[in-house]
């Protein structure tokens, strides 16, 4: 539930000893925060298809300016970013969203702002908001996975549940890779490409809606999810040969619950691609059933483990092998997903050791990430870690980008 947090009286020094008249003054309602960051990226090896060798070549300034009143707050946060890959600078408003509740069982909060849901790790099947692709490939900090989008969200507490609604007026879709940092496989092509100028697919400019139903028993989450919108990928061509979004509605649930000293989790979700039922369209995705089933649990002092299996099955797959234009290039009917997090946390937390790989026995092909933190005092944070990719096939999931693999940088000021 929303914490609008009240200003705090100060303790009531009552001590006469001190003699003093104490009068109790508030804290400020604004509280400003920000970092510095600078990063660096570069491929292990040579691609083909770009011949710039940087992947990342950030250096970004954020403020975070945030007013908390009695009964609503406003949390304001804005960028500034020079990429050096790109040579482009940008101003981004991140978040500007203004919080209330209207009545006591009732939060509303409007605005720009970044949402989420599920319970999958780097794995979304129920959360369809905004993802920054580009900035996960590249060794950016994962919170600019989650991208932010103007939406309006309001959440209903009653005694036994909860539900969410989120409508977002105009979609916006994921920053998938384009050509400009990364490169791809092209059907078209028959090969691995890095399109100048960059893919612009077209965006329809239709709302999106999504809900959550969550409800706990017993220390057991359950939680029911509904959305209507677009896939958050250009998979569509349109008769112009442009890519595009289709149209997507989907349905879903997750569980969690602890169990063995750990956390296991399952998720499941229905994609009906609603401009291709029949899934006869080589230019439409067809629907998928996805779920996943995750455990999770503490193996040693400080050192956690998490696994998770995967599965995507396509609908109406042989109908859509007839009709594709390249069937050579299809995914598997069943696409199947193993993945690993190891976490280790050292000197006193300060210096976090983290891998987390993605293994594909259908596609054979696998994605690494590991990555270590050190956070030196409560200003400076380092960190360095890879992007490895690896495949068989050079037109998989992860097989596409070996030649994307990289190794990345980062340094941060906070204050």
């Amino acid at each position: 539930m929303l914490t609008i947090s009240a200003v705090q009286a100060m303790d009531d020094w009552s001590d006469d000893g001190w003699g003093d008249d104490w009068t109790d003054v508030p804290a400020s309602p604004w509280e400003l925060s920000g970092f510095v960051e600078a990063g660096y990226g570069a491929r292990t090896g040579d691609d083909p298809a770009i011949s710039q060798s940087s992947t990342l070549g950030d250096i970004r300034g954020r403020l975070s300016l945030d007013y908390v009143a009695d009964n609503w707050r406003l949390d304001m946060q804005g960028e500034a970013l020079y990429d050096d890959v790109i040579h482009d600078t940008q101003w981004t408003v991140r978040e500007l969203a203004l919080s209330f509740s209207p009545v006591d069982q009732l939060d509303i909060k409007a605005g720009r702002q970044v949402i989420t849901w599920g319970i999958g790790d780097y794995l979304f099947l129920n959360d369809l908001f905004p993802k920054d692709w580009q900035s996960f490939f590249s060794g950016r900090d994962d919170e600019f996975l989650k991208a932010p989008s103007d939406s309006l969200k309001a959440s209903w507490f009653a005694d036994r549940f909860s539900v969410d609604l989120v409508w977002t007026p105009e979609f916006e879709p994921d920053n998938a890779l384009t050509g400009e940092r990364f490169s791809f496989f092209s059907p078209v092509a028959g090969a691995t490409v890095a399109p100048d100028p960059a893919l612009n697919p077209e965006e329809p400019s239709g709302s999106t809606l999504s809900t959550r139903l969550a409800t706990s028993h017993q220390g057991v989450e359950y939680a029911l999810y509904g959305h209507a919108g677009y896939w958050p990928t250009p998979l569509g061509v349109n008769d112009q040969g442009q890519m595009m979004y289709p149209g997507l509605n989907s349905w879903g649930g997750s569980i969690r619950a602890p169990a063995y000293s750990g956390l296991l989790n399952t998720e499941f979700s229905w994609y009906d691609s609603e401009d291709d039922r029949d899934g006869t369209d080589p230019n439409i995705p067809n629907s998928q059933l996805r779920g996943l089933l995750g455990y999770e649990r503490e193996v040693a002092d400080n050192l956690t483990a998490a696994v998770q299996y995967y599965l995507e099955w396509t609908a109406d797959y042989d109908s859509q092998q007839s009709g594709a234009v390249y069937p050579e290039y299809s995914q598997d009917e069943y696409r199947q997903l193993l993945t690993l997090r190891l976490t280790w946390l050292t000197m006193q937390q300060k210096l976090n050791w983290s891998l987390f790989s993605f293994w594909s026995p259908s596609d054979e092909d696998a994605y690494i990430r590991p990555s270590v933190t050190y956070r030196v005092n409560d200003q400076w944070t380092l960190a360095t870690g890879a992007n490895l990719f690896y495949g068989n096939r050079e037109y998989s999931f992860f097989g596409q980008h070996e030649n994307n693999s990289n190794g990345w940088v980062r340094a941060r000021f906070s204050f």
